[in-house]
């Protein structure tokens, strides 16, 4: 059986079965023994782009003027990040243009991140492609054979679809089921489900799906959770299947891509990379630069994501974990820095912002900074980029006042 053909033949099923799993597991543990030292990038086949199953992805909202924009970015951005609202506060002119989340407790936007406490055990952690699939007659039965396997599992029936060339050299497929859901698939790598009904219904069906398939793991669901301005909630769910008799290491791949489904704004998001659970023999383990490091890369201003502060070597570092990027339009997925951090003057910032009514006394603001965790001497092997709202993501020490 070719590639093309294993490649299928998952598509049949939505999830892995119990025995494919223990084979796996088995597998990634004996393939830790026979990895490689990065050298030169080894870009991956249209075949093994193809070797994907069902995985995971974040959820979010952003906005922010200080975006540059890309003409190469992604075209329409997922939205992976929590909500970001432009501040105002009296003390200087640069501070107006900050950006954070509003949270009661720090805790909200902390999640279940197998990392957090334990980063010295990671020195080194692999990269995974995430190829352009150029628009063709084969990706279009790929695109629609996933779409319908995704409709199956979650008991829709499916209906016509849409093809489209992208303008980033991945294809979109957009489907439309009987009940009005639409199943819509970026590339292989990102799959969306707008829900057409009742979306907490059609996110149950799919938490026990997940909780079926996943036999031998445990499956578990991370919260996080901020509020708008005007004291609404804005709420991120994520289900995912991990094991607890495996190293960080594989934790954190469990975390970032076993069975993980995102459920924002009534909305489902999902990400997979193209190499399955088994990566290629001749995957490539970068090793990382150390926390210190990376937060002295935040401090001096130089980071990526939604939220943006002009005094970083102020800030209050509430948690610093590993996790793998896998928002889309970037080349990689890969291992990043997750720095949450806060302002004691985001106090006032809140005070002026709230809407009239809305006591401001329980909130915090809290922002999220995220730092390449591969070494900087091999950063040119495995380019970072973090797109949203078809810009980068980008803060450079020139940004700052």
């Amino acid at each position: 059986m070719n590639s093309e053909q294993r490649y299928r033949s998952t598509l049949r099923g939505m999830a892995p079965s119990p025995a494919w799993q223990k084979e796996t597991l088995e597998a990634m543990q004996a393939a830790q023994a026979r990895r490689k030292r990065p050298s030169l990038r080894r870009p991956l086949t249209f075949a093994a782009a193809a070797a994907v199953l069902v995985l995971g992805v974040t959820g979010g909202v952003w906005w922010s003027s200080r975006m540059e924009t890309d003409p190469n970015g992604p075209g329409v951005a997922q939205t992976p990040d929590p909500a970001v609202t432009p501040t105002s506060a009296a003390e200087s002119p640069e501070v107006w243009n900050e950006s954070f989340a509003l949270v009661t407790d720090p805790s909200q936007l902390m999640g279940k991140n197998p990392t957090a406490g334990r980063l010295e055990e990671l020195t080194e952690l692999p990269v995974y492609e995430n190829p352009a699939i150029p628009s063709s007659p084969e990706a279009e039965e790929l695109m629609h054979t996933l779409a319908q396997s995704i409709a199956q599992s979650l008991g829709l029936t499916a209906g016509s679809y849409i093809f489209e060339s992208g303008t980033d050299n991945r294809p979109w497929l957009t489907m439309d089921c009987a009940d009005g859901t639409q199943i819509v698939l970026h590339g292989l790598n990102h799959r969306r489900i707008y829900s057409g009904s009742d979306s907490e219904a059609l996110w149950a069906r799919l938490c026990e799906s997940v909780r079926n398939a996943s036999e031998g793991f445990t499956v578990e669901e991370e919260i996080l959770e901020e509020y708008n301005f005007d004291g609404t909630p804005h709420t991120v769910r994520s289900v995912f299947a991990t094991h607890p008799d495996v190293d960080l290491e594989m934790q954190l791949y469990f975390y970032s891509f076993f069975n993980r489904y995102t459920l924002e704004g009534g909305n489902i998001y999902q990400a997979a990379t193209s190499t399955a659970l088994q990566a290629p023999p001749g995957e490539l383990v970068y090793p990382l630069r150390s926390e210190e490091d990376a937060l002295a890369c935040f401090r001096s201003g130089d980071y990526w994501g939604a939220h943006y502060t002009s005094h970083p070597e102020q800030a209050e570092i509430l948690q610093v974990t590993i996790e793998y990027d896998t928002t889309e339009g970037q080349p990689y997925f890969q291992p990043v820095y997750r720095i949450l951090y806060t302002q004691d003057y985001w106090d006032e910032v809140i005070a002026d912002w709230m809407f009239d009514g809305v006591d401001p006394s329980p909130y915090m603001g809290v922002g999220i900074a995220y730092v390449p965790a591969i070494e900087p001497e091999y950063q040119d092997e495995v380019p970072y980029q973090r797109y949203f709202n078809d810009g980068l993501a980008h803060h450079t020490p020139e940004d700052l006042p």
